[in-house]
Formats: structure tokens, C-alpha cells, sequence
């Protein structure tokens, strides 16, 4: 399998943006028997024209969302374009499916219809599993992977939420053709594919000790110990009241959560990050951008440029030398997909080109470079055997070679 990546900066003409990504796809082809698309667009882009256009004149199909920034190798990092990857080759298979309107109730089976649809079309249980969910708060991100993580026996699944660099802008994922908000879409990759991953989250610590929560449900925190989670924050020197009174997510991201998930779902031992999304005076508790179990250890850490400098560099190196041992199997890769975390993207302040020239700088030979900011990442920990731990992380770097 290969990958070709096109760019487009157009933002007022849908139809001229698409055959603009069309002719760069055609230029860098030949496209091999089968294929399949993902875009990352800006939230400037007139969303309905261009998924439908999109439609119109691709000849595969293709998912994708709205993103803060977006990554190729020519750029780097980059807002107010277009960014479209496709995925080609005569020994890999693509199957995809776009779940209906999705609730707590309904999300397993909708999920479970949309796994054996591609199954089908792949014509067997698949290597690789992308993910594009909807921006909502109507079922946490986790309860997605965890779903998709059983359904598959432990298939790797990648990707990330979708995210805007307009505060009132739209936050939407694409599928066949249309725009959505409470849909999701999966792509199954099978066939002649070993894909590799690479996660990275490296933080300064705010405060050493460290705290267990003892009441949280899904992605709520209410109390840590004997203290409700507004007075843990408080106690840690953070201006609470302040906070909630500005609806100052930024110091949230900057100030997040590291955990130690509890015994029962701790079975990678990595640290995981998460964001504090939204605060209640009226009973003490936190929602958090990803879930969190009872009985976690957590502890409050800052994230700083350096952080994100050194962060990001591990993770290449880490793809690096998987790529490296995997060419001793007699693989070879041909692309790079990451997906970094907006809350970084935020952190970096005037310097937002950081992550996106380490990736140019140390993309390795002969390889694309595709993928964008989001509000939750998705990769796995641990992939050995064909089996995958699959987790959502806050304020991380993952990567996916292929």
C-alpha cells in the first residue's frame, strides 16, 4: 500500500478546493485497484459544497473532519487548507460505514452494524481500524473505542475528534459525501497491511503529590479522597472560581490531569493525560475531555513548549526505530498519519509551527506526512500479536506509519 497527500488553500469555492486536491491525486498517481480517502479541512470551508463535491468527483470514498490545523510535509503545520490523503493499493481492501444518529442507547448496536458491514467488504476480520467520531457530548469518546475495541477482538483503532479554530465555529465529521454532528464513521483496512504506532505525552510536574479519585462515572470526576474535585484543584493552587467565571479552558489545557488508571484498567502501566473541559461550583465536580476511573492515581502537571518540543520528538524517534525493525521483517512504510492534541496547539502560542517542522525535519525518506490537531486522540499503547490496547488520550502526539 501507498499513500498520495494533495493540498488545497482554496477556501471560497468548494468545487474548485476538490479539483484542486483531484489534479495533485492524478499528478502523484497511479491510484492502485483499491483506495480510500481521509480529509482535514478548515472550519472556513463551505462544508456542504465540499464533502458533496467531494462525492461528486472522487472515485473511492472518503471521511474526514473539520480541524484546527492540519499536517502534510511541505507545510508542516497549517490552518486555512485543505489536507486529503488517500490510501492505495492492489493487495489492501477498505471498508467503510457511517453509523446512524447515535445515543447511549443505541451506540453498541450501531457500532456493532457498522463492524460487520466492513467486514464484509473486506472479506475478513481487518489489521487496522480508523475512527471518526462526532463532536458531542452525547456519548464520551471512550465508550466508542471500547465498544469498537470488543466488537473486534482487539483490532488496533486509530484517529481523533474533531475540532475548530473558531470558537463558534462549526466542529463536524464527513462521510459519504454529507456533514455530521452526531454520526460516526469507520474505515477497516485489510489485507497486505502491518501498521505501527507511536503515543507520547511528556509533562512537568505542578504538584508531586499525588491523589486517588474515589468517585468518578465515565468522564466525570466528582470527589479525589475526601475533597470534591473544585477543592482538590483549589488545594493545588489553582484559581477556581476564576476559572469557571471565564470559561478559561486555556489554563485548563495547560494544567491538566495525569492518571494512573486504576489496577483494572491499568494493564499498560502509561500514563495517560486528560483535559479538564468544564468545572461545576454547584456540586464540586469535573468533566474531563476523556474518561477516568475510581481508584486512579492522579496528580495536576503543566505543559510547556519544551514539553511539546521533546514530546514530539520522542514519538518520531519511536516511529523511527519501529520502521527500522520492521525492515528487518521485510516491511517497508510509505506513510505517517498523526494526530496531535489541539490543547498543544493552543500552548504553543506565536510558535504554533513547532510539532509541524519536527515532523518535515525528521519525516523519514520516501514517506507522506497527513493529519491534524484534535480534541481527543485515539491510538493504541500496546499492540502485540495482532491484539491492540486501545486508549483515548488528552495532550498527546500519536502516530500511525503504514
Amino acid at each position: 500500500m501507498r499513500s498520495i497527500v494533495a493540498v488545497t488553500d482554496e477556501m471560497d469555492n468548494a468545487e474548485a478546493a476538490v479539483q484542486e486536491l483531484w489534479d495533485r491525486i492524478v499528478e502523484n498517481g497511479p491510484l492502485g485497484k483499491n483506495c480510500c480517502g481521509f480529509v482535514y479541512c478548515d472550519v472556513e470551508m463551505p462544508h456542504e459544497e465540499f464533502t458533496a463535491a467531494l462525492k461528486k468527483k472522487l472515485p473511492f470514498e472518503v471521511v474526514g473532519c473539520t480541524s484546527i490545523a492540519n499536517f502534510d510535509a511541505k507545510n508542516g503545520a497549517q490552518i486555512l487548507s485543505a489536507v486529503l490523503v488517500v490510501l492505495t493499493g492492489d493487495d489492501v481492501r477498505f471498508g467503510v460505514a457511517l453509523t446512524d444518529t447515535l445515543t447511549p442507547e443505541n451506540l453498541r448496536q450501531e457500532l456493532s452494524a457498522a463492524c460487520e458491514k466492513t467486514r464484509t467488504a473486506v472479506g475478513e476480520p481487518g489489521k487496522l481500524l480508523f475512527l471518526v467520531p462526532p463532536f458531542n457530548d452525547v456519548v464520551p469518546l471512550d465508550e466508542y473505542v471500547d465498544t469498537l475495541s470488543e466488537l473486534t477482538g482487539g483490532i488496533p483503532v486509530f484517529g481523533g475528534l474533531p475540532s475548530s479554530n473558531v470558537a463558534d465555529g462549526d466542529i463536524l465529521m464527513y462521510a459519504d459525501g454529507r456533514v455530521f454532528t452526531d454520526r460516526a464513521a469507520i474505515v477497516l483496512v485489510g489485507g497486505n497491511v502491518r501498521p505501527i504506532f507511536s503515543v507520547q505525552n511528556v509533562l512537568s510536574d505542578l504538584s508531586e503529590q499525588k491523589h486517588v479519585i474515589s468517585k468518578a462515572e465515565k468522564n466525570v470526576v466528582y470527589t479525589v479522597e475526601e475533597m470534591t474535585f473544585t477543592d482538590y484543584l483549589r488545594q493545588a493552587g489553582l484559581p477556581v472560581d476564576d476559572l469557571i467565571a471565564q470559561g478559561d479552558l486555556a489554563v485548563y489545557v495547560s494544567t491538566p490531569l495525569k492518571v494512573n488508571m486504576s489496577q483494572d484498567n491499568d494493564q499498560d502501566k502509561v500514563p495517560i493525560v486528560r483535559t479538564i473541559k468544564t468545572l461545576s461550583l454547584a456540586d464540586g465536580s469535573g468533566v474531563l475531555f476523556g474518561a477516568i476511573s475510581e481508584n486512579s492515581v492522579v496528580s495536576i502537571v503543566t505543559m510547556k513548549r519544551q514539553d511539546i518540543q521533546e514530546s514530539c520528538r520522542m514519538a518520531v524517534k519511536e516511529i523511527q526505530d519501529k520502521i527500522e525493525a520492521a525492515r528487518g521483517d521485510g516491511y517497508t512504510y510509505s506513510t505517517l498519519l498523526c494526530v496531535s492534541c489541539g490543547g498543544r496547539y493552543m500552548v504553543m502560542g506565536d510558535d504554533k509551527d513547532i510539532e509541524g517542522n519536527i515532523l518535515v525535519e525528521n519525516l523519514p525518506s520516501g514517506m507522506t506526512l497527513s493529519g491534524f490537531y484534535a480534541y481527543g486522540e485515539i491510538c493504541p499503547t500496546i499492540y502485540e500479536n495482532g491484539t491492540a490496547l486501545n486508549r483515548v488520550h488528552n495532550e498527546s502526539i500519536v502516530m500511525c506509519a503504514l
